[in-house]
């Protein structure tokens, strides 16, 4: 589904007495071919909204006279289908959560430099979950007239989720245990219940970050950038996460990027402690949790015998993403950047005179700084990035639907943070170089991306490092779609 060929079905309303504010959203939701207006004056918008409602509305909540629970509720009596976005100031973002119930999707600091980019991203998924749920409305009315046919259709799905009820208890054990890996034994629980749909995200404790790995049933777009990093202020996630209680953040962000109003989850626990989550759309029967009972015990026997340290796709040192999983997610992300129109960069950094502080210092205390610039590439990037370890000394950064632009300011914030970190009781000052490039405007494939990003690093980095270098295009280069510079 091609978010852009969708956008211009779809009304956005925004208001705001910030008219710098109010007209950037303008600009960029329009840039993504949104119906766009944009209301300096409530009462105005108030009058349209009766006229033409919209399908979302963006509320700058310090704009506001009247209570934002009266705004919701008059929005919401013209038409329940309404979504919106919150803009406030850092302090009253707290209080917001309370407004959830009034289909509020999401909220943001309207001070922040990426609030744009954040509304911009906010509004697409919003848009795709409600195009999937008027796309299953009219399913339903056309199979509502036949009866029989949806009967049947239910007794067959009723049959294929009584799988493993057909099967001997013992022989379920048997196929199980022919699995020669996790992944296999994942594979083996899906095939007991073929008409349902799963995602298993992996959690990955270094970066406190759930990554989807395996699927069954599922459209490309649900599981594709599928990941959930735990906020820093939730450090009892984990925990809630044992005793089946799923933090409300966590669900709205799979229901939103998924189009569906509930989920289902089946958390894998090995050694009371979350290895994954098996999530569902669909409701999970007595049977299928009777035979995920007996998964999980199968899988912690695998764990136990093979004892493996690391994910595949992780880097032991840092735990970020390794250099195999950069170059996956790399052309992953060029195509969905083609779908949707929008820019993807990529940030190359290296720690300065690397070897000569490797000669003086050692290799140990290279590995220190290496985990204290990760840890500063972490605290410095947003939930869709991936931060990438892509050499010893290279760190690449994919940078979702951000432009070079954008690349710059979050790597001058980087350069500039690293400079205040204290890597030895000496006084040791680290600087980073960093090379970077966009796609589409400097870069045509994932591969001259990448190479890009990398000529820009080693170019600054001779140069003496603390510096940053974005790529210039070839002359005849043509950009596939334009975006905003």
């Amino acid at each position: 589904m091609n978010v852009r060929e969708l956008a211009p079905e779809f009304t956005v309303y925004t208001f705001s007495q910030d008219v710098d504010l109010g007209s950037r959203i303008k600009l960029a939701l329009s840039a993504l071919k949104y119906k766009t207006h944009f209301f300096s004056d409530f009462e105005e918008m108030q009058k349209l909204i009766v006229r033409d409602p919209p399908h979302m509305i963006i509320i700058d909540q310090s704009s506001l006279v009247s209570p934002l629970s009266k705004i919701f509720q008059d929005a919401l009596a013209v038409s329940p289908e309404i979504k919106f976005i919150c803009l406030a100031h850092k302090s009253n973002l707290a209080r917001l959560s309370d407004y959830r119930e009034y289909n509020m999707v999401q909220f943001f600091e309207r001070d922040r430099e990426a609030v744009v980019d954040q509304i911009g991203m906010t509004v697409d998924l919003t848009c795709e979950a409600l195009y999937r749920l008027y796309q299953n409305e009219q399913v339903f009315n056309i199979y509502q007239g036949s009866v029989l046919e949806l009967d049947n259709l239910k007794k067959d799905v009723e049959k294929q989720r009584a799988g493993p009820l057909i099967r001997p208890f013992q022989m379920r054990i048997a196929d199980y245990r022919t699995a020669e890996s996790k992944e296999d034994l994942l594979q083996l629980f899906f095939k007991q219940s073929p008409a349902q749909s799963w995602a298993f995200l992996k959690f990955v404790k270094p970066i406190q970050t759930y990554i989807s790995v395996s699927n069954q049933n599922m459209p490309e777009v649900w599981v594709e950038g599928l990941s959930y990093k735990i906020p820093a202020n939730q450090t009892d996630f984990n925990e809630n996460v044992l005793i089946g209680n799923y933090p409300e953040s966590f669900l709205s962000y799979i229901k939103n990027k998924w189009g569906v109003d509930s989920v289902k989850v089946l958390p894998l626990i090995m050694k009371d402690e979350i290895e994954g989550l098996l999530i569902s759309p669909q409701d999970i029967t007595a049977e299928m949790a009777e035979d995920f009972s007996l998964m999980s015990l199968l899988y912690n026997l695998i764990v136990s015998e093979s004892q493996p340290k690391h994910l595949e796709v992780e880097d032991a040192l840092t735990g970020f993403y390794n250099e195999s999983f950069y170059k996956r997610i790399l052309e992953k992300e060029i195509d969905r950047s083609k779908r949707i129109f929008a820019p993807l960069s990529v940030v190359k950094i290296s720690v300065d005179i690397f070897r000569e502080i490797e000669v003086s210092h050692g290799r140990n205390f290279c590995d220190e700084i290496i985990k204290k610039v990760a840890e500063v590439i972490k605290n410095t990037s947003r939930l869709p990035d991936y931060a990438c370890r892509t050499g010893v000394n290279e760190f690449s950064v994919v940078l979702v639907n951000c432009n070079r632009k954008g690349a710059v300011l979050r790597a001058e914030r980087l350069r500039q943070q690293v400079k205040l970190e204290s890597f030895s009781k000496t006084g040791l000052t680290i600087t980073l170089s960093q090379g970077i490039s966009e796609f589409p405007s400097l870069t045509k494939t994932a591969e001259s991306l990448n190479e890009s990003a990398q000529k820009s690093l080693e170019f600054i980095s001779a140069k003496g490092g603390d510096k940053i270098c974005v790529y210039k295009a070839p002359q005849d280069h043509n950009p596939e779609f334009q975006v905003n510079s």
